[in-house]
Order: structure tokens, then sequence, then C-alpha cells
């Protein structure tokens, strides 16, 4: 292989170094305090100590536990989160209204996202969490189970994943993923031996992990994005071994969803492509781009 000039980087290097560039701080890790030892307390809140009683309130007091939680989860839950990237390695979420698309849904947000304001409208979403410890406690583990995860751009997955506890990551139900694969095609003077070449592996395998660790997942969709897609439909698998372990809860009756770009060559290609997947022991199914219901 020829070595490159000085300063002349692949592009799988390059994406590498962007990759670690926009990479979000992992959540720090707090040894736990015992007895009295002092020390500075964990930033943020405190949820180490069991909350304290509180008489005065009568919705912690009176109300049944079992009813608390169909109120939190009224105010938590049956939301479409869509989680973007913003200024200096930092992570945003946005409501989708659902109803009608947001630009997120229309994909003309540009990320990162340096206007603060676009995640300015959620702070009510956690302004529950944060009301007291007990609510807390009752309530944090709904905002993960109860509502639909959407990461619009590439890397957003991978990125979310270090930064919030992992009981709270296994919490996540139902994820929309759409993936956008790098690539170009070789030169070459024989069209039929062109070759293309997709960058971006590790990132993806690091996503598929991170997905894989979802056990109680209920629904997950795939969109691959472009137009870039160009392999022959035997060599999609390749594509999709990493998430091959990959099922949902109640599988293998429920598979999760691909959705290919508009290209008229895969959508002649659709049963061939699922009866593929049955072969290879890849517990999805795939759609044309068209077919996409938004959830």
């Amino acid at each position: 292989m020829a070595r490159l000039k000085k300063g002349v980087h692949s592009w799988e290097d390059v994406l590498a170094q962007r990759y670690q560039n926009d990479k979000p701080s992992s959540l720090p890790r707090y040894r736990r305090r015992k007895g009295n030892i002092r020390g500075p307390a964990p930033r943020g809140l405190d949820i180490s100590q069991k909350p304290d009683q509180q008489p005065q309130s009568l919705l912690l007091t009176k109300l049944p536990p079992e009813l608390r939680l169909l109120v939190w989860e009224i105010v938590l839950g049956g939301l479409r989160l869509h989680i973007i990237q913003r200024s200096k390695k930092r992570l945003g979420c946005v409501v989708c209204p659902q109803k009608d698309t947001c630009d997120i849904c229309r994909g003309v947000l540009q990320q990162p996202v340096k206007n603060a304001e676009t995640c300015s409208k959620n702070v009510n979403l956690i302004s529950l969490l944060v009301a007291c410890k007990q609510i807390y406690r009752e309530s944090i583990h709904l905002l993960y189970s109860s509502n639909t995860f959407e990461f619009s751009n590439t890397w957003s997955l991978a990125y979310l994943r270090p930064t919030i506890p992992a009981n709270q990551w296994t919490a996540i139900r139902k994820v929309d993923l759409k993936w956008a694969f790098p690539g170009h095609w070789l030169p070459s003077k024989d069209s039929v031996k062109s070759v293309y070449v997709w960058a971006g592996r590790q990132q993806w395998i690091e996503t598929c992990k991170a997905i894989l660790l979802l056990k109680d997942l209920e629904e997950f969709t795939l969109h691959l994005t472009g137009n870039w897609f160009g392999e022959p439909i035997e060599k999609v698998p390749v594509f999709l071994d990493p998430l091959r372990e990959l099922h949902l809860r109640g599988w293998p009756q429920r598979k999760w969803r691909i959705y290919l770009p508009p290209q008229p060559y895969y959508k002649m290609e659709i049963t061939r492509l699922n009866e593929l997947m049955v072969k290879e022991g890849i517990f999805c199914e795939i759609y044309e781009a068209g077919q996409c219901i938004k959830g």
C-alpha cells in the first residue's frame, strides 16, 4: 500500500478525527460515599440517599404510588424526542410536535445547533424530574421507557450512550435512527470492476454496540439515507452484520425495520431482500423509503 504524503489523510482518518472532536464528555463516575465521610457531593441532583418524607405534600402522601405513576407517565410519556447535536460538544433534545412536521423531521435544521432557543422550549420536560428526589426516583425511568428517541443525525446515538447512566439507557423502548454511510466510487477504467468504498465503519460499529445494549427494545427503525447506496443486494447483510444479534421484545414475531433510499433498483428487489434477511438470520423487515410512516 502506497504511503500517504505528509499532511494527507485518508477519508477514514478524517471521519475518525471529526467523530472524536464532536464527541461529548462521558458521564463522570462518582465514588459511592460511605458513612459520614466528608467530601464534595456530586454535582446536580444527589439521589444517592433515601428521599426525605414530605408530609406537607398531599400528592406524595395521599395519592397511591400506582396513580402517581400514571400522572408521571401522562406528563413525561408519549413524546417523540429528537436528540440533536449542539455546539461545544453538547447534545440537546427537541420535542417533536408530531402533528406537523418540524425542521428536524424535514431535515432542514443544521447540526450542530448553535441557537440555544432551539432547546429552550423543552425546559418543561424536565421540570417535573427536578421538583424533588422522590418524584425523580419514581418518574425518571418513564422519560426513557415511554418515549420514542429519534436520532436524525449520524453519530448522535453513539454520542448519547455514555452521557446517561446505564440503567436509564437500557430503559429505552423505541428508537428511530437515520444513518448516512459516507462513501465514494473508486475510479476505474473498467466500469464492471468499479468498487464502492464506504467510510465510517468504526463509528457504525460503535453505534450498533450501543443499540445492542437496549435489551428491552420494542421498536427500532433504521433509515438509510442518501443516494450513495449502489451495492448489489447480496452485500446489504454486510452493512447490517453488526446488528445481527438485535432482537426486539417478542421476536421472532416482532422484527425491526429498515427503510432503504428511494432507488428503482432496490424498489424492485424488496421481496428478495427480505428473503435474504431470513436466510442470513437477521430479524428485520425491509421497506422502501416511500412506505415510511412516522410513528
